[in-house]
């Protein structure tokens, strides 16, 4: 009987530790630190940034450009999220970097032109393909990363478990390359949801499932089941929600945000969406992170455990 209770006990923590973190997270989205540049003076930027602060303090972060050209420049590197043109009266915005945050930038330019009086056009710069008007197919296609790259480190460590590290190594980078080509091949050709960049979708992809299958594998090595469950745990319900899922990180408490940009989750869906509609841009960060992620789990594949190291002593007898 205790242990059907501590049964019951375990699964609800763990559906609590879920609700809490992705209700915890996406609930009540509101903006904050949103880049936006401003083409014009900077006199005029300062007083739209200080009428916007007015009324949602620190939801924007302006910033001015000296022409469109430069600003549109921005925003195809990821610098900012939309360019205001505010003598044109014209928006312009990328709802492929987040359609949330595209829709709410729309809403609180208009709001303030219209309470000028002025009208504003809105233009959709790096608009979502047809195939993903929702703009949510990049969290689920990360997932569908996250979870085979911790499946084939357990599978490998129970199906061949005296595996060298070259083995295990060479085993990881070929499922993660399979892995990759393969759901590049359904969310680019198949479905369209990710289109146009087949080939950098399938790097991307093979290198985010690498960097969880390696740390996967790391933390197994020297805890066990309970390295995997770890693993999982930072991954998919701590990992998903802290990356901003469908919102983006700048719509979560920033405090979540700070966590995932740590995490892999978050910034290999920045890396994916980086690649396939921003033409590879700000790709530093992701692949810095996700490299780091992989070296932490190749070490703990490398350096000797505990117990090994202690075999190894030679006994003294007195």
């Amino acid at each position: 009987m205790r242990k059907l209770i501590a049964i019951i006990g375990a699964v609800t923590v763990l559906g609590m530790v879920f609700a809490a973190s992705f209700l915890g997270a996406l609930h009540r989205p509101e903006p904050h630190d949103v880049p936006v540049a401003v083409v014009g003076p900077s006199q005029t930027t300062a007083q739209l940034g200080a009428a916007l602060d007015a009324k949602a303090p620190g939801a924007f972060s302006l910033t001015p450009y000296a022409d469109e050209g430069s600003a549109r420049n921005a925003l195809g590197n990821r610098e900012v999220d939309a360019v205001l043109i505010p003598e044109a009266g014209r928006l312009v915005v990328a709802s492929a970097g987040g359609r949330t945050g595209s829709t709410v930038i729309t809403q609180v330019f208009q709001a303030a032109a219209q309470a000028q009086g002025r009208p504003l056009a809105v233009e959709d710069a790096i608009p979502l393909p047809p195939g993903d008007a929702g703009g949510i197919s990049g969290m689920f296609y990360v997932l569908a990363l996250v979870l085979p790259g911790i499946a084939v480190a357990v599978l490998t460590a129970r199906a061949a478990p005296g595996l060298g590290l070259a083995g295990r190594l060479g085993l990881l980078a070929a499922a993660s390359l399979v892995v990759g080509t393969a759901n590049a091949w359904l969310s680019d050709v198949v479905f369209g949801a990710l289109p146009g960049r087949f080939w950098g979708l399938v790097v991307v992809s093979a290198g985010v499932t690498l960097a969880i299958g390696l740390v996967s594998s790391g933390l197994m090595r020297v805890a066990g089941a309970l390295g995997v469950g770890l693993a999982a745990l930072l991954f998919i319900p701590i990992g998903l929600p802290a990356s901003g899922g469908p919102l983006g990180a700048r719509f979560i408490p920033e405090w979540y945000a700070a966590v995932g940009q740590v995490l892999p989750v978050g910034q290999a869906a920045e890396a994916v969406k980086n690649v396939v509609h921003f033409d590879g841009a700000a790709l530093a960060t992701p692949l810095l992170v996700l490299g780091g992620w992989a070296l932490l789990g190749l070490v703990l594949l490398v350096v000797p455990r505990r117990r090994a190291r202690i075999a190894a002593q030679p006994v003294l007898v007195g």
